[in-house]
């Protein structure tokens, strides 16, 4: 099965720098904006069941970075900085004013990055498991960035996939099969629709490295919520120094949860983002 968005949902393009075309679906309704930004091998799609969630009380966008869903994939443009500015091109294409920014993984680096490089612009800012954390793990530290035999790796797994129909994705790929063994059904959908589409060119994303938080954070003005998986204590303080360097940054560990907090502990993680977009 495809899932597509429900059917008052709206989705469209927008060019943004080079002539580059960003997809997006969005929710629309009279709440606030929520600009949703995903993972390293998702799309916007992806993050359907908690767009769903939120929905009633958020004009949710949705959009596929370039290389991913239905955006075009040209050969560069995948480090923070353009990432960055593909989002706030985004939003002027948009006309959206006062958004949350919500990331996960890649698309955390992102939000991050974005509201470093605009401070104005967002009214708030959630990270989950943002990829430039992820190397405070105890299994992880050090240079985030991966060396050639590691980005060749990944874009023979990227191509791997894409030899593949999704109906024997859904059986040959580990993750996708034990999802639909959970009965997670749609997101194991949603999940191969994904890998079906990215482009191999998003590699550069591993060679450019994620934003420095020493650099970075400090130029954050709006609220921002980080959270973390459960990692040792050691990688917590390393968080909390990171994190304590955003003027206004809060930072949730979630015990139990992977790096896909809101997969892992989903009922926790939603109610916690609530309280926040309650308070700003």
């Amino acid at each position: 099965m495809e899932t597509h968005p429900p059917a008052d949902w709206t989705s469209g393009y927008v060019d943004v720098a080079d002539g580059v075309r960003l997809h997006y679906d969005r929710s629309g309704g009279s709440g606030p904006p929520l600009l949703v930004a995903h993972g390293v091998f998702d799309d916007g799609r992806c993050r359907l069941p908690l767009a769903r969630d939120l929905a009633d009380d958020y004009d949710v966008i949705c959009y596929d970075a370039r290389g991913h869903g239905h955006s075009d994939a040209p050969e560069s443009g995948y480090d923070a900085d353009t990432r960055a500015a593909d989002l706030i091109g985004l939003l002027e294409g948009l006309g959206v004013e006062d958004p949350t920014y919500f990331g996960h993984s890649m698309g955390g680096d992102t939000v991050l990055a974005a509201a470093a490089l605009d401070p104005g612009r967002p009214r708030a800012v959630v990270a989950v498991d943002p990829a430039c954390l992820l190397g405070h793990n105890a299994e992880n530290r050090g240079d985030e960035r991966m060396d050639d035999a590691e980005i060749e790796g990944v874009r023979d797994r990227i191509l791997w996939w894409q030899d593949h129909s999704k109906a024997q994705l859904l059986e040959a790929d580990d993750e996708l099969a034990g999802h639909v063994a959970a009965g997670d059904e749609e997101l194991a959908s949603l999940l191969a629709d994904a890998r079906l589409r990215v482009s191999p060119n998003i590699t550069e994303v591993f060679s450019s490295g994620w934003v420095d938080p020493e650099e970075t954070f400090p130029g954050i003005e709006a609220p921002t919520l980080v959270f973390r998986a459960d990692v040792d204590e050691e990688a917590r303080e390393r968080d909390r120094e990171a994190v304590d360097s955003i003027p206004d940054g809060r930072l949730r560990h979630v015990d139990d949860a992977g790096h896909c907090v809101f997969r892992d502990r989903r009922e926790f993680a939603t109610a916690e983002l609530r309280s926040f977009l309650a308070e700003v």
